[in-house]
C-alpha cells in the first residue's frame, strides 16, 4: 500500500503541472501567431516527456520492468527522430532549424522557387507568404531546407529591366538616356550593362538601387515607364530582339507611339498597398504591440505612472491583439 504513495503523489502533481503549463504557455495567449507559439509548444512537449519519465520512475513496478519501459520510451523517441524523412516530422524539424538560423523574418520579401512574396506567418509546419497576386500561399518548411531562399535586404534591393535598341542608336546616345530614366524612377547609383549583341538589336540592362523595399513592385513598373518615356521623347526606337527591316521600308521610318498626356502621379495606385495588405497590417500591428508592451514595462519599472494611463495602455494592447487574431484568422 505504501509503495503506491509516490505514484499517487507524482501523477496528480504531473497533471497539475501540465495543466498550469498549458494555461500559462498557450491557453491564455490565444492571440499568438504560429511563430510565437512554436517555442511554447516545444517547452510543453519537453515538460510532458519529463512528467512521463517521473511517473515511470516512481511507479511501484519491478526494476527490470521499469528499465524496459524506459528503454521502450527511448526507442519510440529515437524512432520519431529516425523518421524525420517523413513530411510531418521533416517540416517540424525544419521549423526548429529555421528558428535557429533565422534566414528571414515576418515582413521580409523572399523568393523560393517560382514563388515571390512577403512573409506573413512562420508556423510549426509551414510558412505563409502573400504573393504579388495578393494570394496567401502556405509553403512547407522543408522547402526552405531543400531549396535556396532569396531574401530581400531591408537596406535596399537592385531593380533592373532589359530593353532592346537597334544598331542605328549608338551606345553613347542610349546609355545617358537610360541613366536619366533610372534616376527619374527614384533609383540610386544607376548603371547600364550591354547584355547581348543580337543579329538585329542590342540588349541593354538598366539597374539601380531601391532603398524603399516596400515599394518594390511600383519601382519596377516605374523604371519601365520612365525608360519608355525617356527613349521615346528622345526619338529613340525601342526594337524587338527579332525585328527586321523590309527592303521596301525606308530607314528613316521609326516605330514610335503618338504623344499622349501622361497619367498624373497622384492618380497612380501603389500596387503594394493592395497586394501585401495582410502582411503590411500584421507588421504594423506587431510593431504597435511591442511599443505598447514597452510603455507598460516602463511604467512598471518607474512605479510613477498613473493607474488610468496603465489601464488605457492595457485596453489598447488587448484591442490590438484582438485585431491581429482577427486578421490572422481571416484568410
Amino acid at each position: 500500500m505504501w509503495s503506491y504513495i509516490p505514484l499517487l503523489v507524482a501523477l496528480p502533481t504531473a497533471l497539475v503541472v501540465l495543466a498550469i503549463g498549458h494555461y500559462v504557455l498557450l491557453a491564455r495567449h490565444k492571440d499568438l501567431g504560429s511563430e510565437a507559439r512554436l517555442p511554447r509548444q516545444l517547452a510543453l512537449l519537453i515538460l510532458t516527456l519529463l512528467s512521463m519519465v517521473l511517473v515511470i520512475v516512481v511507479a511501484p513496478i519491478h526494476e527490470s520492468t521499469r528499465n524496459q519501459i524506459l528503454g521502450l520510451l527511448g526507442i519510440v523517441l529515437s524512432g520519431v527522430v529516425a523518421l524525420s524523412a517523413a513530411p510531418f516530422v521533416t517540416n517540424f524539424m525544419a521549423a526548429v532549424m529555421l528558428r535557429a538560423t533565422r534566414p528571414f523574418a515576418v515582413g521580409n520579401f523572399i523568393r523560393v522557387g517560382d514563388l515571390y512574396g512577403k512573409v506573413t506567418e512562420r508556423g510549426l509546419f509551414d510558412t505563409e507568404i502573400q504573393t504579388e497576386e495578393r494570394e496567401l500561399v502556405a509553403i512547407p518548411n522543408a522547402t526552405f531546407i531543400n531549396q535556396s531562399v532569396t531574401v530581400v535586404r531591408s537596406s535596399g534591393v537592385i531593380i533592373s529591366t532589359k530593353v532592346s535598341l537597334g544598331y542605328e542608336t549608338g551606345n553613347d546616345t542610349a546609355e545617358p538616356l537610360m541613366l536619366e530614366a533610372a534616376a527619374k524612377a527614384g533609383l540610386e547609383g544607376p548603371y547600364v550593362h550591354i547584355v547581348e549583341l543580337g543579329d538585329f538589336s542590342i540588349s541593354y540592362k538598366v539597374c539601380g538601387l531601391l532603398t524603399d523595399v516596400e515599394s518594390v513592385l511600383t519601382a519596377r513598373s516605374e523604371l519601365n515607364r520612365q525608360l519608355l518615356n525617356t527613349l521615346h521623347q528622345a526619338g529613340v526606337e525601342v526594337a524587338s530582339p527579332t525585328i527586321t527591316r523590309h527592303i521596301t521600308q525606308s530607314e528613316d521610318i521609326r516605330i514610335l507611339p503618338e504623344r499622349t498626356t501622361p497619367v498624373a502621379e497622384e492618380n497612380r495606385v501603389k500596387a503594394e498597398e493592395i497586394v501585401f495588405d495582410k502582411a503590411r497590417e500584421i507588421e504594423r500591428l506587431s510593431a504597435l504591440t511591442k511599443d505598447l508592451q514597452q510603455q507598460l514595462e516602463d511604467i512598471d519599472r518607474s512605479k510613477s505612472g498613473a493607474a488610468s494611463q496603465k489601464a488605457s495602455l492595457e485596453q489598447s494592447l488587448e484591442r490590438v491583439k484582438a485585431e491581429i487574431k482577427t486578421l490572422r484568422d481571416d484568410d
